[in-house]
């Protein structure tokens, strides 16, 4: 899958689903009936921005950065964005649930309610070596960057350009 540079996504994900994503994504690796790559989907109740996501990506991959909220251990005073991955689409809930096969949901998740709207799936989730500093982000079509503190409370869209993969 294509990927698109015009813009990225920004997103927080409790820390404990994105540990539980990657055993998510090693069972699936370990499944001989899994004949794709494996994904990883997170609930949100951001319809919207997803919406939007899907009207500008043109079918294409779109990179994402993501804040691990409720993280345990001391906190940076500026906030980083830890992980990455490649957002491959949204799907609707089916009554706040995941409709898709339980494999690509994280463990972690099992207990949540079923309240989500919407649920972004994603591959090549990764912790990223060196965190990137949401202050070095800029919003999509926004003239400064973020706020020193700046904490994403939902997935927000930014400029690729503020940052490179891996970095």
């Amino acid at each position: 899958m294509q990927k698109t540079h015009a813009f990225a996504i920004l997103a927080p994900v409790p820390e404990m689903h994105l540990i539980s994503g990657l055993e998510a994504i090693a069972l699936q690796l370990d499944s001989e009936e899994s004949d794709q790559l494996p994904k990883v989907a997170f609930g949100s109740m951001d319809f919207e921005v997803f919406g939007e996501v899907e009207k500008l990506r043109g079918g294409k991959a779109v990179e994402i950065l993501i804040y691990a909220s409720h993280a345990k251990g001391d906190q940076p005073l500026q906030p980083e964005a830890t992980w990455r991955g490649l957002y491959i689409g949204s799907v609707g809930s089916r009554r706040g649930r995941y409709p898709g096969k339980a494999i690509f949901r994280p463990k972690s998740t099992a207990t949540d309610s079923p309240t989500w709207a919407v649920f972004w799936e994603v591959q090549e989730l990764e912790r990223l070596k060196t965190p990137i500093p949401i202050k070095s982000l800029k919003g999509k079509d926004k003239k400064a960057n973020y706020q020193t503190r700046f904490i994403p409370e939902g997935p927000v869209l930014i400029e690729c350009s503020g940052y490179t993969r891996g970095a």
